[in-house]
């Protein structure tokens, strides 16, 4: 058994080491370590009660750690993906509530976003709600903040958003358009590592501190948020906020593991 002193230190160099990784980014296959890290990091964020945006702010520290990542290791494939391309901007989105959050945020707080724009956001909003992800191929339903076929708020995009990479445009039109939708899009692995290398902690830190890891449908998740006064604090507080808003499947169970091992060592007192 560890000494008081000695948990403390651990804890100290946990954070370091995680607060070292978010900056830097981790590599394709993250050392358990920086996981770890990482995750205690983002769960000091999520009990500090001072902040009434914890979440958001949690959400923001894994985006980051993202977007390090992909500086970091870029991967050797050539992306079929560029500016303008906003094929897969009409698909069927899911995103965490933190993330959710952070997107109506920024909303919310940008004195230079254009007038009548979260009205624009709520409409968007209102032609996608209930219909499912098949559904939605074909359909041609933007999200609702793509604006002249550009995420209009890239920077705090979901994290799915920025795994979704492609390596072949014609099979991306394909599915637009509502053809050949059962074809696998060639698509990006080092950017599905270095997305789920931030999901992962931030799942683990969730659940230590008692929140749920759900996945809501991004449209009509985000009208939620940005219609409702106050609603990332209930939603800390325990309210569920995105009620009757449609979810994602759970995790594989590979993933379901992967989040318990670090949930579990950061719970351990040792």
């Amino acid at each position: 058994m560890t000494s008081r002193q000695e948990q403390r230190q651990q804890a100290r160099a946990r954070l370091k080491a995680g607060e070292a990784a978010i900056k830097a980014g981790v590599p394709v296959v993250a050392p358990r370590a920086d996981l770890i890290g990482i995750a205690t990091v983002l769960l000091r964020q999520l009990h500090d009660t001072d902040s009434p945006d914890r979440a958001s702010r949690a959400a923001e520290l894994a985006h980051s750690l993202t977007q390090a990542s992909t500086r970091r290791t870029p991967g050797v494939a050539k992306l079929a993906c560029a500016k303008g391309c906003g094929w897969c901007c009409h698909a069927w989105v899911g995103a965490l509530a933190p993330e959710v959050f952070l997107l109506a945020g920024a909303l919310r707080g940008d004195a230079t976003r254009q007038p009548g724009e979260i009205e624009r956001i709520l409409e968007a909003s209102d032609r996608t709600r209930g219909k499912s992800p098949a559904e939605r191929m074909g359909a041609r339903l933007p999200c609702p903040v793509l604006v002249d076929n550009a995420c209009s708020r890239y920077r705090e995009r979901p994290n799915v958003c920025r795994q979704v990479t492609s390596l072949d445009l014609a099979g991306c039109i394909e599915e637009y358009a509502g053809r050949n939708t059962g074809a696998d899009i060639r698509v990006s692995s080092v950017y599905l590592a270095h997305s789920r290398n931030a999901r992962l902690p931030l799942l683990a830190a969730m659940r230590a501190a008692g929140l749920p890891g759900t996945i809501y449908e991004l449209s009509a998740a985000l009208a939620h948020a940005l219609s409702q006064s106050n609603a990332e604090q209930r939603w800390l507080a325990g309210e569920d906020v995105f009620a009757g808003i449609a979810t994602a499947p759970t995790d594989p169970h590979e993933v379901r593991r992967a989040v318990e091992d670090i949930q579990k060592e950061l719970e351990s007192p040792n």
